[in-house]
């Protein structure tokens, strides 16, 4: 209990219009914070976005949160109360959860003789939040407190609910979390009846190789008829729906930008510069900064930079895992824009790209909840290996990526450059804490509940993971993190199917099948080439000689598609020196093989356990330029505003 004396407090009511208060503007002005000219200017960006004055003079650097709030509080005739001057009482938040008072903007900071004391931010969300307040704490007056004292003070006693309430935000029905369980009860019945079968000659040897042999031909097949679909699809369709024009909304929405890290001090100058030249009113960023609370060289070197009054950093607490989605759901509350974004440490987004991602946001439904931006590399030219991770990605963003959503099916997000409407997002609850690919969870959680994603071309540069071993764990946790999405949402697969359809259902089950799969079954597939052409004997002794003939014939046309389509997609200009490594794309893909039984046997030891992947070992050797399709959709996007 504070001994803070402060003056009387009456109950406040809700604004009424009719009440004439005296300018803010004109007040800051008087009592000599700011100039009359800047007030002039800020109410004139004012009129293309949804930003109040107070914060445009934030942002722009030419008052202080204090200067601000305690002018707030004496237009409106209300308390200021500040963390140093007062100490709240934390007991009162017994009576309210943390994020219902981040989400109202508010907390109950103190007893007096007329009852609790509420502070906001503001005096509207002051009157909408004390409707909202238990009755434990009535009968209710009303403060003034900054947006950064509010969040503390929220903290100070909410932090580890917050901390539970980020690893369990998605219900049981919908996570991973016990799926390990699971499937180690299925494997400890199944194997021992497995064995029994092939010691009582239930199965033979030469059925099994038949039945994995036939089931992995089917998935590859499966796998390349999805893929030259998606390509086929893509192509025909790509000039039509590049006639689309864009145009910017007259209010522009706050945007939120989620950036995780987790020991990326090595690259944390160029992160802060690369996220400074977007360009989009900074007054309407809302950039966090989301560290591990024992993550200190990060948080040192943060500590030390003059970070801008549009970004902040928030320390999430540590908790029972460590992963990215257990972070953002901590932070999403945290959030204050009506789109959410992520970006990783790395990146390097194209400066347009939050204007394009504003106006296909506006142009598109309620139902799209979410846009996914294409993904590119910086550092295609340091190796080998950066060259055919950026095939890889070409193909997928640019071709695969755009087709699948033409074709229907639902599409599993990437980690990054990825945006969400925040209202959907929170309905969804957020990601998946224990998943390791939280993001194409989430893509096929959206689709389940009837929600629509969608592709841009604006284009983020990232850094390829040129090295073979980081490579091998980077994506055995990919592949990992598939086989926990399949099994998670195929544990009740006729509710699946119904919330999905059959057509969007027949893709999740053609999409995950086959990329699973084809690294899983690659081992057979090699064999029984090499024994067609040393041993052919020994295979026609299991499987027929004009069906082995045209197997064999049907694999190499479905290299040969494959070849193709590589080459398809690094016909662009920033692409075209890929061209002559596409004919070894079948030596890279066997890297793989190595990743999923790495995935498989940590998802039975360590199923939730993150393979971080280490940033900052390439320079730059691609200008960040756009690509074609990212500059003729950027340059449709018209009326954006620098402020």
């Amino acid at each position: 209990m504070s001994s803070v004396q402060i003056r009387a407090l009456k109950p406040i009511e809700p604004i009424q219009p009719r009440l004439k208060r005296r300018p803010l503007g004109k007040m800051l002005v008087e009592r000599g914070f700011i100039k009359t000219s800047d007030v002039l200017v800020s109410l004139g960006h004012q009129r293309i976005s949804d930003a109040q004055l107070g914060h445009l003079l934030i942002a722009q650097d030419l008052i202080s949160e204090y200067e601000l709030f305690e002018t707030l509080a004496l237009q409106h005739n209300l308390p200021f109360l500040t963390l140093q001057t007062s100490s709240p009482d934390l007991d009162l938040q017994l009576f309210l959860p943390p994020q219902e008072c981040l989400r109202l903007h508010c907390v109950p900071w103190m007893k007096d003789k007329n009852g609790t004391v509420l502070a906001a931010s503001s005096p509207e969300q002051l009157a909408i939040a004390i409707q909202e307040m238990p009755s434990q704490l009535h009968p209710i007056s009303g403060a003034i407190a900054s947006p950064q004292d509010i969040n503390k003070t929220i903290r100070a006693s909410g932090d580890h609910l917050l901390a539970i309430r980020a690893e369990t935000l998605v219900p049981d029905a919908l996570s991973c979390r016990a799926l390990p369980a699971q499937l180690k009860t299925i494997l400890a019945i199944t194997i021992p009846l497995f064995l029994t079968a092939v010691l009582l000659k239930w199965v033979t040897l030469v059925g099994l190789y038949q039945a994995f042999f036939g089931f992995s031909v089917a998935m590859v097949c499966l796998g390349m008829a999805l893929k030259s679909s998606a390509v086929a699809v893509e192509m025909f369709t790509r000039k039509i729906t590049d006639q689309k024009r864009l145009s910017l909304p007259k209010k522009l929405p706050c945007i939120s930008i989620l950036i995780p890290l987790h020991d990326e001090s090595e690259i944390l100058d160029a992160l802060l510069q690369r996220i400074g030249l977007l360009n989009y009113p900074k007054s309407l960023l809302d950039v966090i900064l989301v560290i591990e609370a024992d993550d200190f060289a990060t948080r040192t070197n943060l500590e030390n930079a003059d970070l801008p009054n549009w970004m902040r950093t928030l320390i999430v607490p540590p908790g029972n895992i460590t992963t990215k989605p257990r972070a953002m759901n901590y932070a999403l509350p945290f959030c204050i824009g009506d789109i959410v974004g992520i970006y990783d440490a790395e990146d390097a987004p194209h400066p347009e790209q939050l204007n394009e991602v504003v106006a296909r946001f506006a142009a598109e439904p309620e139902q799209t909840a979410c846009l996914q931006a294409i993904l590119d590399f910086y550092n295609a030219r340091s190796n080998a290996l950066a060259r055919f991770f950026a095939i890889e990605y070409a193909t997928w963003f640019r071709l695969i990526l755009p087709g699948i959503s033409k074709l229907g099916f639902a599409i599993p997000l990437g980690g990054t450059s990825v945006f969400f409407r925040r209202n959907i997002l929170e309905k969804l609850h957020g990601w998946d804490a224990h998943n390791v690919t939280e993001d194409a969870d989430l893509g096929i959680r959206l689709a389940r509940a009837g929600y629509r994603t969608r592709l841009i071309s604006s284009v983020t540069l990232e850094e390829a993971n040129n090295k073979a071993w980081p490579w091998i764990k980077q994506r055995s946790r990919w592949l990992k993190g598939y086989l926990i999405t399949y099994f998670t949402h195929m544990r009740r697969p006729l509710r699946l199917l119904f919330e999905l359809g059959p057509w969007k259902f027949f893709g999740f089950q053609a999409f995950f099948l086959s990329s699973i799969s084809q690294y899983m079954l690659a081992p057979l597939i090699w064999s029984h080439m090499l024994l067609y052409f040393t041993a052919r004997e020994w295979l026609e002794a299991a499987i027929p000689a004009h069906l082995l003939s045209t197997i064999i014939i049907a694999f190499i046309f479905m290299w040969l598609t494959s070849l193709v389509t590589y080459m398809i997609a690094v016909t662009r200009k920033l692409h075209r020196h890929l061209m002559p490594w596409t004919l070894l794309m079948t030596l890279y893909m066997g890297l793989g093989t190595l990743a999923i039984y790495k995935g498989m046997w940590e998802l039975l030891t360590r199923p939730f356990y993150w393979e971080k992947t280490a940033h900052g070992h390439s320079e730059h050797d691609l200008a960040q330029a756009p690509s074609d399709e990212s500059e003729s959709s950027l340059s449709r996007v018209t009326n954006a505003t620098e402020i």
